[in-house]
């Protein structure tokens, strides 16, 4: 009995084994199991590529993986079993001591963000912390989010900066859709359109537009062609008022809505419509004034002129801009009337004016002007201006002489009349005496008596034609027969000056109405002039030429010439250069000139010679 119970004991001692053994065998497949899910659990901490750190309930890392410890450029073994707050900034370690307190209360997983400094650099890691069993500690997967952070930081930025853009910019924004309808419009677009927002709001942009013609067909067309514009147009408001509004378009540009920027610029287009009128104004003035306007600027380019001063110096504005003003001016008749040293002086004196005298290449006779001159009246640019006085000094010089004239006129009227009574006298009883002598001794001393009397009245009939102008009787006449008369009857004397005539007619003068012995008076004088200066012989060039209004009639000796101040004082009265003239012959033949609305011009240089232009007007009719 007792054997058998102990057989008993021993096969129920050894089934207990063998179920003992079975389970370790099974303990030993989970063991085995654990440990390769651990591995595997290992393997891929140290392999994800998102930071993961273990750490205890004090902050003592316990682990780290590979990728968290790129990010502080550290190594593992540097990290396990030191403090997280060892790593970080002073300023930082409160707060992530703080951070891992509140991880003791946490049950599930915890999510956070927290800013640190990488490499003097702020960054922002997403943390999500959870516990782990056995009291191991916990496990935060740590993720880089800086980029993230930042660009939700600009986009927000943005929608405020475009918020405030939206709101207080002083140019009026509305945002409308394909159909046109406004869907939003800023405080400036209310106040632009003169409407509430509720009327705006419920309107099109199109609704507004003054004039629907083809050139708003053209904006929209472009438009929708281009997907951006800028242009102005009237818009008509709500309260009848009008404005030119400058507007900026462009399509799809904020949440798929169109948006439009304007401007009212009706007081500008106002302003700039006034600057242009006003301009267009002083263009007129300054091309239409009488006087010519040069304007020069601080080396005395030309840059810019008007007609006058074109017609002054007869040459056309394009082919001067540009050039010296200094070198297109001409030299004047004397050095005292020049403006070129006026010009230069004026950067000193600020402004100054004279008179210029002088003769452009394309005129025969001499131009006066009265000039001035200012510096810098804008911006390094100055001014001088030309006016034409000739024909003024002309009538003053006329009138000057109109004034000696009729001054020598009475005078003349009255010697001739206290001088003709007693040489009438004189005349008869010379003719009486040679009657009664009848002597060859005493013939020639009355002959040499009778011609001196005789030139004595012809000096008196001249007194008296100065004194009284005589009534010209025109008749129709042949001026080269008349020349050809007066070279005739003085041919004599030429011949023994020894000097030549030269004859040039154009071909087919025709006849003209003129008194014949006056103005065979004036070539007489003239011509005889010219061969009394030929003392040493010489040559008289005689032309008649017929201009389209005027017959030019040239007389050009080859004598000594005349100085300039000689010549401007040819036609005075009494003025002569010859020994026994009287300074009438000359005086005469100009008012015979006048009286047939002719003009008499004298050129003379200085051992070239002199030659009188008489202009006589064309009479076809009596």
């Amino acid at each position: 009995m007792d054997r058998l119970s102990y057989s008993e004991e021993y096969r129920q001692l050894q089934k207990k084994l063998s179920e003992m053994e079975k389970e370790n065998t099974l303990l030993r497949k989970k063991i085995e199991e654990k440990d390769w899910l651990w591995d595997r659990r290992l393997t891929a901490f140290q392999t994800i590529n998102v930071g993961m750190i273990i750490f205890d309930e004090n902050g003592v890392i316990r682990d780290i993986n590979t990728c968290l410890c790129d990010v502080f450029n550290l190594k593992v073994e540097q990290v396990v079993g030191r403090n997280i707050t060892h790593f970080l900034h002073q300023k930082e370690r409160s707060m992530i001591r703080k951070h891992i307190n509140n991880l003791k209360n946490i049950s599930g997983l915890a999510r956070s963000v927290l800013p640190l400094t990488v490499h003097n650099k702020l960054h922002y890691f997403e943390a999500m912390t959870s516990r782990l069993p056995f009291e191991m500690g916990f496990v935060t997967i740590i993720k880089n989010i800086t980029e993230e952070i930042e660009k939700e930081r600009e986009k927000e930025e943005k929608q405020i900066l475009y918020n405030e853009f939206f709101t207080e910019v002083l140019d009026g924004i509305v945002l409308w859709k394909e159909t046109g309808q406004i869907i939003a419009a800023n405080a400036s677009a209310l106040k632009i359109f003169e409407s509430t927002k509720e009327q705006l709001l419920t309107s099109k942009i199109s609704d507004y537009i003054y004039k629907k013609d083809k050139r708003y067909a053209e904006i929209v067309m472009n438009l929708y062609h281009q997907k951006e514009n800028r242009e102005e147009l009237m818009f008509l408001m709500p309260n009848g008022q009008k404005k030119i509004l400058e507007f900026t378009t462009k399509l799809h540009s904020v949440e798929g809505l169109n948006m439009s920027i304007f401007r009212n610029v009706t007081e500008r287009y106002k302003m700039e419509e006034e600057l242009r009128e006003s301009k267009a104004m002083f263009e007129n003035i300054f091309e239409e004034v009488f006087d010519g306007i040069i304007i020069w600027d601080q080396h005395y380019k030309i840059i810019d002129m008007n007609k006058a001063a074109e017609r002054l110096l007869s040459k056309s504005k394009e082919c001067l801009i540009g050039l010296n003003l200094l070198s297109i001016l001409p030299s004047a008749k004397s050095i005292g009337e020049d403006i070129k040293p006026k010009l230069v002086n004026v950067k000193e004196d600020g402004q100054n004016r004279g008179l210029y005298t002088v003769k452009f290449p394309n005129k025969r006779e001499y131009t006066q002007l009265e000039y001035r001159n200012k510096f810098n009246i804008y911006s390094g640019l100055s001014i001088t201006t030309l006016r034409d006085i000739t024909e003024n000094a002309v009538l003053e010089e006329q009138l000057r002489k109109s004034s000696t004239l009729n001054v020598v006129g009475e005078l003349a009227a009255g010697i001739a009349h206290e001088i003709r009574n007693p040489m009438t006298a004189l005349k008869g009883f010379i003719q009486l005496l040679e009657t009664d002598v009848a002597s060859r001794e005493n013939e020639m001393y009355f002959s040499v008596i009778k011609s001196e009397l005789t030139r004595i009245e012809s000096i008196i009939n001249e007194f008296l034609l100065l004194a009284k102008p005589q009534a010209v009787k025109k008749v129709k006449s042949d001026l080269t027969q008349i020349m050809n008369e007066t070279i005739e009857l003085l041919h004599a004397q030429a011949v023994l000056q020894n000097v030549q005539f030269k004859k040039h007619y154009d071909k087919a003068i025709p006849m003209v109405y003129c008194e014949p012995n006056q103005m065979k008076k004036v070539f007489i004088n003239i011509i005889k002039n010219a061969i009394e200066v030929l003392v040493d012989g010489g040559e008289i060039e005689v032309s008649i030429e017929l201009k389209e209004d005027y017959f030019h009639i040239a007389i050009r000796d080859n004598g000594k010439g005349m100085s300039k101040e000689k010549l401007a004082r040819i036609g005075e009265p009494f003025y002569t250069t010859k020994e026994k003239g009287t300074g009438l012959g000359l005086l005469v033949s100009y008012q015979i000139m006048e009286d047939h609305q002719g003009k008499v011009t004298v050129e003379s240089e200085l051992g070239i010679g002199t030659t009188f232009h008489l202009q006589l007007p064309i009479q076809r009719t009596e």
